[in-house]
Order: C-alpha cells, then structure tokens, then sequence
C-alpha cells in the first residue's frame, strides 16, 4: 500500500493549481476532485491511466468530479510534458488520447515515448513554465514522486494524498470514501 496523507488548505492549492495544471471540468457543478500528479516516463501513471482513466472519466462526464493533471516529470521529460500540454490546449479528447498512447505504448512494448511529432518545438516553448510550476506545486504540499493522486471534495479544506499505486481498488476505494463518504 502507497504512503497516504492529509492535505490541509486545499482551497489556497487548488487556486494556484488553477493557474498551471490542466483541469477537465466537469458537466455541472462538481462535487470534488481528483489531482493526479504525473510524469509520462512512470510505469505506476501508466498503469493508473490504464486501469482508471475510463471511471475517472465517466465520474467527470456524471458531472461528480473535475479531473486535474499536475506535470511532475521527474524522468526529466519537461519537453515532453510541454508538448503534450499543446494537445490538451488544442483540445482536452487529444490531451487523453495522446497519454493513453504513451502509457499502452510503455506497458504493452516497453516503449518510451521520447516525442510527440505533431507539435514543434517552439509550440512547446511557451509551456516548459507551466511544467516548472506544476513540479513546485507538486512540492509544495510534499508529493515524493509519481503517480500521486489526491481526492478531495470542494465543501471541505482538506484532501488526501496517495502516493504509489497498487492497482485500481485502492484509488477507486479512496475516491468513495472521500468523495461518496462510504
């Protein structure tokens, strides 16, 4: 089981985050969220993205949850990160594609993926501060690596943090409690 923690003052995190993570919004009014913390080259976020991004995103499409990408590419793939950050500008559906290929990619051929071809360079350019900040925002409230994820509700000051993943019923365990309070 991955170290677990509370997170105190969400509301000043989430305001920051709001300024350089990537945010689905949900349909309506979302009960809560779900930050994931994440670095393209970490086998534990391909395999959470594998196993979960499909209940996270009927969660989001239910409109129960906003789901929130924080860049923490610990592998040093900044670059990679920014450009992937281009799609999700473009348009959210490709941001979730583009990561579904990198994460299958790794997990089925053992693969990395060093690029993404269809966005230059310089289109990345603009996004490597939005990376940097996300990686101290990542530190800030202590995430150690990735994949973290936190769960929270927006009616309260607190979340909790997972770090590590040990498969898709630990997360899908914390996003009731937190989130439905079971």
């Amino acid at each position: 089981m991955g170290d677990r923690w509370v997170i105190s003052n969400v509301g000043d995190f989430l305001s920051r985050v709001d300024k350089y993570a990537l945010k689905i919004k949900a349909n309506g009014n979302a009960k809560g969220f779900v930050v994931l913390f994440y670095d393209l080259h970490c086998p534990g976020c391909a395999l959470l993205d594998v196993d979960l991004m499909d209940y996270l995103t009927q969660l989001n499409q239910k409109g129960i949850i906003d789901i929130i990408f924080v860049d923490y590419p610990v592998h040093r793939v900044e670059k990679l990160h920014a450009k992937v950050r281009v799609l999700f500008k473009k348009n959210p559906s490709e941001f979730l594609n583009a990561l579904n290929k990198i994460y299958s990619n790794m997990i089925e051929k053992g693969e990395l993926v060093k690029d993404i071809e269809e966005v230059s360079d310089e289109e990345a350019t603009d996004e490597l501060q939005a990376v940097n900040e996300c990686k101290n925002l990542a530190k800030s409230v202590k995430v150690p690596g990735t994949p973290t994820i936190m769960v929270g509700r927006y009616d309260r000051s607190t979340g909790v943090a997972l770090f590590g993943y040990d498969g898709p019923d630990s997360i899908m365990n914390l996003i009731r409690e937190v989130i439905f309070e079971f």
